[in-house]
């Protein structure tokens, strides 16, 4: 599947810019090394979905931004294999790069989608996305709490660990059967 080249005003670049880090967006210099950047990919998959924009360095002190992106898109063929070999191109992600005619090479879009599985880094964790962080799965009840965020394991799944007489035999059972059940 190709990437495509999108041109954007320098409105649009100066829009992108100044977009919010939050839940559902992310901007990250070209130095960042994929395997920490596919710690993003796998939080936004795991939670609502967002974008991460891949040429957006914030300088400083006080964190001013500018765009300073890959020089072609050769130079972001790295990028694109590691992330290509835990987020596979398709549904759930889809990449552009960002060319601006007064700004400073390509910017590479990734926009993530909410997954229906667990996606995990290229160090075989998951993250979730929490405001502006990428916070790890490391525990088998966190885990557990995402199975179920996701849908992948329901409580009707689990027994309630009672006996089976306790249910069956119960008066609500019995209004559930009187009221429920056709005759």
């Amino acid at each position: 599947m190709s990437i495509g080249v999108e041109s954007v005003t320098a409105a649009q670049a100066d829009k992108i810019m100044l977009i919010e880090e939050g839940q559902f967006a992310d901007v990250k210099g070209i130095e960042k090394a994929p395997e920490t950047l596919s710690k993003h990919l796998s939080a936004f998959s795991n939670a609502d979905g967002g974008d991460l924009y891949i040429g957006i360095e914030e300088i400083g002190e006080h964190k001013t931004r500018q765009w300073r992106g890959f020089p072609n898109q050769e130079a972001a063929n790295g990028h694109l294999q590691a992330f290509d070999e835990f987020f596979p191109f398709g549904t759930d992600f889809q990449y552009e790069f960002l060319k601006c005619e007064v700004r400073s090479g390509l910017v590479l879009h990734v926009q993530i989608n909410k997954s229906r599985e667990i996606r995990r880094a290229s160090d075989g964790i998951p993250y979730v996305r929490r405001g502006v962080s990428s916070l790890p799965v490391r525990t088998p009840e966190a885990m557990k709490r995402l199975e179920y965020a996701k849908g992948i394991t329901s409580f009707e799944d689990h027994p309630t660990g009672v006996e089976k007489e306790i249910i069956t035999d119960s008066p609500v059972t019995a209004e559930v059967i009187a009221e429920g059940v056709p005759t």
